[in-house]
């Protein structure tokens, strides 16, 4: 119960100083920086947990928090509370924690939408975080119910397929050309976290350093480099990035699958097809249609 109140404090005090920060610092305050550092509380799994979580959160709904318009806009508060309800639980389903608590956090988002301007509304986040931190014991009983094949599915599915749905929505961002606000900023950003979720997914820890220093360093760069077609030119950076790394960061174990060409230009059309998909959807929508064919396709024997 001491813990639950500490890591409710911790994640409470973390949303409010976000929250009070200028848009250029909030950087710091990203799931793939922050979600390690909390896993650390849990020792070293719960650090390798935290990354595994930062960096999914960060690509899928990471960028939310750079020009919010729709969908999650707490994805702060969805990776650290499930960090803490993975290692709580123990280390059970990464997946299921992720899916149950992004339900979650996006109700609490859309319920409580009306006080986000009220001085009280910290004391609502705070008393959401002891609710969610001390429902562990009611999640580890549901996750005792459920067959554990169909946690083992989900979890394939899950490293196989759900990085896919954030590097899509960049890769469709970038063709399409939508980002219109500060671009540059948005770009310096999208590069830093496809190279630090690399880096990070290869046991390459000091990216997390790396990040918020590479997002000020390409801005400042490329502010000063400035020039009408320099948004055009990190528009096709981004697109050969995301296209050159997505086979380092999504991991497939598939029996119908030989050799590294072959697993490349699987990858790359199951990305390509997504993003045309993910043009007409939400990150949610995208997360749970792929979390859907990720466990057909582990059943039907496409991944193990």
């Amino acid at each position: 119960m001491i813990l639950n109140i500490i890591l409710a404090v911790v994640i409470t005090l973390i949303f409010y100083i976000k929250s009070r920060l200028n848009f250029k610092l909030k950087i710091l305050f990203h799931p793939i920086v922050l979600t390690p550092i909390l896993g650390l509380i849990f020792g070293e799994e719960g650090f390798s947990t935290g990354v595994t979580v930062g960096v999914i959160v960060e690509l899928i709904w990471g960028s939310k928090l750079i020009g919010y318009k729709l969908g999650l806009k707490y994805s702060l508060l969805l990776s650290l509370l499930t960090v803490s309800l993975i290692s709580l639980t123990g280390n059970i389903s990464l997946f299921f924690n992720l899916s149950l608590i992004l339900i979650l956090v996006f109700a609490f988002q859309e319920s409580f939408s009306w006080a986000e301007e009220k001085s009280y509304f910290i004391g609502i986040v705070f008393i959401f975080n002891m609710i969610m931190l001390s429902s562990n014991y009611l999640i580890k009983e549901l996750l005792g119910l459920i067959p554990a094949q169909f946690l083992n599915d989900l979890a394939v599915s899950g490293g196989a397929l759900i990085p896919i749905v954030g590097l899509s929505m960049f890769l469709i961002q970038a063709i399409q050309f939508t980002i219109k606000e500060d671009g540059i900023w948005y770009y310096s950003y999208v590069i830093s976290v496809v190279v630090t979720s690399v880096l990070l997914l290869n046991s390459f820890y000091w990216a997390i350093l790396l990040f918020p220093i590479s997002c000020y360093l390409l801005y400042y760069l490329f502010k000063l480099i400035e020039t009408s077609s320099l948004r055009y030119c990190l528009r096709n950076i981004v697109i050969i990035l995301v296209i050159l790394t997505v086979p380092m960061i999504v991991e497939w174990n598939s029996p119908l699958i030989e050799g590294e060409i072959e697993y490349f230009l699987w990858i790359e059309v199951i990305l390509t097809l997504y993003a045309i998909l993910m043009s007409k959807l939400t990150a949610i929508e995208g997360y749970f249609i792929m979390i859907l064919i990720g466990i057909i396709s582990s059943k039907l024997g496409l991944f193990i």
